[in-house]
């Protein structure tokens, strides 16, 4: 009986320390080749399953999202549940993605969230209010990013970040009129308000 117990707790040990166990970091030389988002598990909670990072090298990175946790009267929780608009710069060695966020208010998630990842981990997360869009621009050096509401007619913050820094290089709102951007906008942010359309 207490070998039995001793050998379930060493079993549960390594399984543990099997699934929390960083992989090795990609070659400096080494371009990712592909990535996909898995199907959620039935039951699960969640919208995706995780995200998957395959490099020239043959490494395989895995992105999961956070476990899910309950509100409580004292705290509501809004967890992430999936990944959404994944995108690799022209680079080929930095990718990005929104995170789907639980939202007060409505009964579906939205992206709240964006994520730069390059040699084999998270660079900056950037996070305002819901992004409508965002792009990489050629180059793979910034990136665009338009924030707004969830509803209703609304004017987006067009928002340009600088990749390594996270700091931000220029902000654009649209014109409260038209709901779209003015003749005179940067062409960053009109090529990102194209995209949205």
């Amino acid at each position: 009986m207490v070998f039995n117990l001793l050998l379930t707790a060493v079993c549960l040990g390594l399984a543990v320390s099997a699934q929390t166990a960083d992989p090795d970091p990609p070659a400096k030389t080494a371009k990712i080749t592909n990535f996909f988002i898995e199907e959620a598990e039935r039951g699960s909670g969640y919208e995706t399953g995780p995200l998957h990072i395959i490099y020239s090298d043959g490494t395989h990175i895995i992105q999961r999202l956070p476990a899910l946790k309950k509100s409580t009267e004292k705290e509501s929780v809004f967890n992430e549940v999936g990944f959404s608009q994944v995108q690799l710069a022209d680079d080929k060695k930095t990718l990005g993605w929104a995170v789907q966020v639980e939202n007060y208010g409505t009964s579906y998630s939205v992206p709240l969230e964006v994520v730069v990842f390059r040699s084999g981990k998270v660079l900056h997360s950037f996070e305002e209010r819901m992004t409508w869009n965002w792009m990489f621009l050629p180059g793979g050096k910034q990136l665009a990013i338009v924030w707004g509401g969830t509803h209703g007619p609304q004017v987006g913050d067009y928002r340009l970040y600088d990749v390594a820094t996270g700091k931000v290089l220029s902000e654009v709102w649209g014109d409260e009129k038209t709901q779209a951007l003015k003749n005179d906008a940067p062409s960053w942010a009109k090529r990102l308000e194209t995209r949205s359309r």
